[in-house]
């Protein structure tokens, strides 16, 4: 029977673009990292740069603050001479330094409108004295210009005696924010100085350079996955798919067959001169090898069948009744060995033995010739294996045959018994047959019971005695 074929399975995920879509998510995954690093060093070395640079200014200004005299202003809300100085002189910061607004104010309360009060604000020339319209003075309150969250920083700048940053956005401009809480003679708060630097075109530039910088690495990574493609695709990916299909073709003409004719490899035209040219070879090699044992293989087992065959053959002819074709006496044997070693091993079943025997086979044999003796021999075989069909029936001797009893012939015999008989009754009233077809027998039959048969050479001496009576008994009957 020849073995069903088992498809090689398809390739799902092909080497070449396993490796392709692996490189592309390496390059994409080191341009993110790679930027988003740049983005956030870039960015916090500009900030710490105008960190330091409000810094500076802060603790200029501040040293040039009378706090006590200043202190005295927010609470009166009334300008003084070191007001008025301290006004000019910030208004000469702002005039030399690149910032957008310098000045002091004193939070309020934390809520929306009315929370912040305006001490000084720096202006330019123009501001200060052409264009005054919007210059804040001592003691404005704020309606909407600082927000709740703004004013809760300024509050906590309060509390704190070091420079605080934080960014700022308003409607026009993103403002990055430095302000430090001024304290009087007592160490005691009483206003925030804070200085404002737009970094709206800051924001522009840190992320310019990141995208900038990301293109960069993007575009070289294009550059190494190209390169990196073509190199594996010839030395790798190509050699490997060559090599696939070479050995795929190999196991789709080999599988199942009984013969050397597909076991042929073609070497695929392989010279990377790598570990695929290698394994190439070793493959070349393997099924070379495999190609010289299957046939030894093949070989062997046409031996072994033919032996097989004959062994065969000889066991049939060692068991085997050459004149009937039914088991002989070394086939009883066996299957009263097979018995007993059932019985002595405790498995219980069953069965019983009937001893059947040709009566007048030497007259026949004397009057008519051996030959016409095998001719009643065969018939009372035929009619005994018809009769007993469900169980084994063996040629002992040359007149007598043994049936062991199983399955339906075990229960039903007595039934089968009155059949065999009426059988034999019904031959010798044909007056068409011949002497030697009116065949006559004795039959007898013992059942196997554990509680009187040591063995079953006790069933078949009692199957034996019962023949023999019921031989005896047919002979009176001639008799009379």
């Amino acid at each position: 029977m020849a073995q069903e074929s088992t498809p090689i399975s398809p390739i799902k995920k092909p080497l070449g673009k396993s490796i392709t879509i692996g490189c592309v998510l390496f390059i994409a995954l080191l341009s993110l990292f790679l930027g988003v690093s740049m983005h956030i060093s870039y960015k916090k070395s500009l900030y710490l740069r105008y960190q330091s640079y409000i810094t500076d200014i802060l603790k200029y200004v501040e040293r040039h603050i009378d706090h006590d005299d200043l202190r005295n202003c927010v609470m009166t809300r009334t300008r003084s001479s070191q007001f008025d100085r301290l006004e000019l002189f910030m208004d000469g910061i702002i005039e030399d330094f690149d910032i957008h607004y310098l000045y002091i104010i004193k939070p309020l309360a934390i809520r929306e409108t009315k929370n912040v009060m305006s001490v000084m604000s720096a202006e330019n020339y123009y501001n200060r004295y052409v264009d005054t319209s919007e210059n804040l003075f001592l003691g404005w309150i704020s309606d909407d210009e600082f927000d709740i969250k703004t004013v809760k920083k300024f509050f906590s700048v309060m509390e704190q005696r070091n420079i605080q940053f934080f960014e700022e956005k308003t409607g026009w401009s993103t403002d990055y924010t430095g302000a430090l809480a001024l304290l009087d003679s007592n160490k005691s708060p009483y206003a925030v100085l804070a200085v404002d630097v737009e970094i709206t075109d800051l924001n522009k530039q840190i992320w310019g350079r990141t995208i900038m910088f990301a293109a960069i690495i993007c575009l070289s990574g294009i550059l190494f996955t190209s390169l990196f493609l073509f190199w594996a695709k010839k030395n790798i990916t190509t050699p490997i798919r060559l090599l696939e299909k070479s050995v795929a073709d190999f196991a789709a003409n080999s599988h199942g067959k009984r013969s050397t004719d597909g076991l042929e490899f073609l070497r695929p035209d392989i010279h990377t001169q790598n570990e695929v040219e290698c394994l190439t070879d070793a493959v070349t090699l393997m099924t070379e090898d495999m190609r010289i044992y299957v046939t030894g293989l093949i070989d062997a087992e046409r031996k072994t069948v033919q032996m097989q065959q004959e062994v065969k053959q000889m066991s049939e002819l060692a068991n085997k009744d050459t004149l009937t074709g039914i088991r002989n006496k070394t086939a009883y044997d066996r299957e009263i060995k097979k018995i007993e070693y059932d019985l002595n091993t405790g498995k219980e079943y069953d069965f019983g033995i009937g001893m059947v025997d040709l009566n007048f086979l030497k007259r026949i044999n004397d009057t008519y010739g051996h030959e016409k003796g095998n001719i009643a021999i065969k018939k009372l075989c035929t009619l005994v294996c018809t009769i007993f069909d469900h169980s084994p029936v063996f040629r002992i001797g040359g007149d007598e045959f043994v049936i062991i009893l199983k399955g339906t012939d075990y229960t039903n015999y007595d039934n089968l018994y009155e059949a065999f008989t009426k059988a034999l009754e019904k031959f010798a009233a044909d007056a068409r047959l011949e002497p030697w077809e009116k065949v006559s027998a004795a039959i007898g039959a013992a059942f196997y019971d554990k509680n009187i048969d040591a063995s079953v050479d006790n069933v078949f001496r009692r199957a034996d005695q019962k023949m023999y009576q019921n031989k005896k008994a047919m002979k009176a009957v001639r008799m009379n």
